[in-house]
């Protein structure tokens, strides 16, 4: 073959490849135009139609009903926001209920149950921050964490007499409780129109403690008086009025006694005391006052206190009358034997005692601080009631009592064993007519009288909402009203048989309200107290916050401490369950759908762009 052939040959070859290649890049077209589809347009419709129907589907945004599991509201709410701790705390519960619950940090119409933390619980309150009020509801499940105890010295309770006779101390006793200040001092002080009046201090020795402090305050300026207490940063005020009326007190004797013979002479030494006495010398001889009142008379509450001696004499019927003038007048009773009983009807009144008879007369320490007795022949109380107070006792590394007090109903029994105390009268400047007349006084004083009000708060801040209670001791009444500033006030019966409720509101500025109260029937009587309206009146445990533990328990709930947090948990996860409710879905708002529509436009595009399609 010649070079010119070759040549030839070689531009046939080439020729015959560039028409092939130009072949496969014009067959798509030449296919088109003869009506033919090549084999992967079938791939780029259907992912284009997929795109096209997710386009639609979220245009259309269809809504899907299902019934399943929905997902329980719990309330965790920290009460103490300033702590570190109880945030500690809130956060652990929350973490622990998140895994099946909603938590939220306040209580509301539509949680479930709820786990409060704190140091107690605020008054009404129920809520995240102390700023809100939402009530809890009844119904609603609430368990609760108590933080250890803060340190704090805090008046648990203050007792003393409603009236005091003229020139005569205020006797009043302080219970306090501290937690948290061991080896401190607390000053207890009462003052009197910003004057200090009596102050006391005590120095705690455990973590948590209660005291009783004693203060005698001198009555100065008009009454009532308004005595304040502090105690620590707790302060709390009590209303004292003055008692224009005499002490009344009865002996009754079913046979002469020397013991009460003595005491009676004592009293009517005291020109606080208004006596009346019926003794019997025998059967059917009585030595009477003008003003006596059988035991057995209605007429017997007028008296404050009964002192009764003789008692092996006691009838069954005399037993029943000094019953009941305790249990329903709410009167004292003194008995004063001078023999030991071991028989009769006045065993019933009488502990069990064991008869001691000294060499030497013993001084009997009075343990209210008054003055002492001296005796020889003593009765020794064995086996104390349940809730007797010791009045005094023989000294030693393990007093005896031989003078106790006890409640009985509404009134108080006292027992004096000191069958002989009357033959040293004479002894330690008269102390036996200073004893009995400060134990009598304070009986009489703390006995309610037969129309009693009774007004809570004693001491109100303006517009503040008081309550009145009005009982009627001794004998029924046919009628009974009450006006406050000459303005009626509606009065409604009590489930108790003489007592009678009303509420009324203080005025808006400060000054005193007198509340007037009278009775008709067998017996008219009229009685007025005054209230006193102070913008800084402070009461008795107002600055005290409850415990915790009283609203779980009042809402089917356990308390735990921060160490039991799991104890809590159990239980809120055993009574909360997860209920079942039918809840609507849109499944294509879901941000997920994104994916499939994108890779659906995507490869239908690279097919066609591969195919060399546009």
């Amino acid at each position: 073959m010649t070079a010119t052939q070759a040549a030839g040959a070689r531009r046939l070859s080439t020729s015959a490849r560039e028409n092939d290649e130009r072949a496969t890049v014009d067959a798509p077209k030449r296919l088109r135009r003869e009506g033919g589809q090549p084999s992967g347009t079938l791939a780029t419709v259907t992912l284009r139609a997929v795109a096209i129907a997710i386009a639609v589907a979220a245009i259309v945004d269809p809504a899907i009903t299902v019934t399943g599991a929905t997902r329980a509201r719990i309330a965790v709410v920290n009460l103490d926001s300033e702590s570190t701790e109880s945030a500690r705390v809130r956060d652990r519960l929350a973490a622990a209920f998140g895994t099946g619950y909603d938590v939220q940090p306040h209580i509301t119409s539509d949680v479930a149950a709820a786990a409060v933390i704190g140091h107690g619980y605020p008054q009404g309150r129920a809520q995240g921050t102390r700023a809100e009020g939402n009530a809890v509801p009844d119904g609603l499940l609430v368990a609760t964490v108590t933080m250890p105890d803060d340190r704090s010295v805090h008046i648990a309770r203050v007792s003393a007499p409603r009236e005091v006779p003229a020139a005569t101390a205020i006797h009043v006793d302080v219970d306090l409780e501290a937690r948290g200040v061991a080896t401190q001092t607390t000053d207890v002080v009462a003052r009197l129109g910003g004057l200090e009046m009596a102050r006391v201090s005590h120095r705690w020795t455990a973590d948590r403690e209660r005291w009783r402090a004693s203060l005698d305050v001198v009555p100065i300026g008009d009454p009532p008086f308004v005595v304040r207490l502090d105690a620590g940063a707790d302060s709390t005020d009590l209303v004292v009025g003055l008692r224009n009326a005499s002490l009344r007190v009865e002996f009754y004797d079913p046979r002469p006694s020397w013991a009460t013979t003595f005491l009676r002479r004592a009293l009517e030494a005291d020109a606080r005391f208004h006596v009346e006495s019926l003794g019997f010398s025998s059967r059917g001889v009585a030595a009477r006052t003008t003003g006596d009142v059988p035991l057995t008379d209605s007429r017997i509450a007028s008296f404050d206190t009964l002192v009764v001696g003789g008692l092996e004499r006691l009838s069954a019927t005399d037993v029943r009358a000094l019953d009941g003038y305790m249990r329903q007048r709410g009167g004292a009773v003194v008995l004063v034997p001078d023999a030991r009983v071991d028989t009769g009807p006045a065993r019933d009144l009488l502990p069990d005692t064991s008869e001691r008879l000294l060499e030497q007369p013993a001084t009997l320490v009075s343990i209210t601080g008054a003055a002492s007795l001296r005796a020889s022949e003593l009765l020794v109380m064995r086996g104390q009631t349940i809730g007797a107070e010791v009045v005094a006792a023989i000294p030693g590394t393990d007093p005896a009592p031989v003078i106790i007090s006890t409640a009985r109903g509404a009134g108080r029994l006292v027992v004096s064993g000191a069958m002989d105390a009357w033959r040293f009268r004479a002894a330690d400047q008269a102390s036996f007519d200073r004893f009995w007349q400060s134990l009598i006084a304070g009986l009489a004083l703390a006995a309610p009288p037969p129309l009693d009000v009774d007004v809570t708060p004693a001491i109100l801040r303006p517009a503040e909402h008081a309550d009145v209670i009005v009982r009627v001791r001794g004998q029924s009444e046919s009628a009974v009203s009450a006006t406050i500033d000459g303005q009626p006030m509606r009065l409604w019966p009590d489930a108790e048989r003489g007592v009678y409720r009303g509420q009324f509101t203080a005025p808006a500025k400060p000054g005193r309200s007198t509340i007037a109260v009278r009775t008709t029937g067998a017996t008219d009587r009229t009685v007025s107290r005054v209230v006193t309206v102070a913008a800084d009146a402070r009461h008795v445990g107002g600055g005290v916050t409850p415990a915790l533990s009283m609203l779980a328990a009042s809402h089917d709930g356990i308390d735990v401490t921060p160490e039991r947090l799991a104890d809590l948990e159990r239980f809120v996860r055993g009574a909360v369950y997860a209920p079942r409710a039918p809840s609507e879905r849109r499944p294509m708002r879901s941000t997920w759908w994104i994916l499939p529509f994108m890779a659906a436009l995507s490869t239908e595009w690279w097919l066609r762009r591969r195919r060399g399609l546009r």
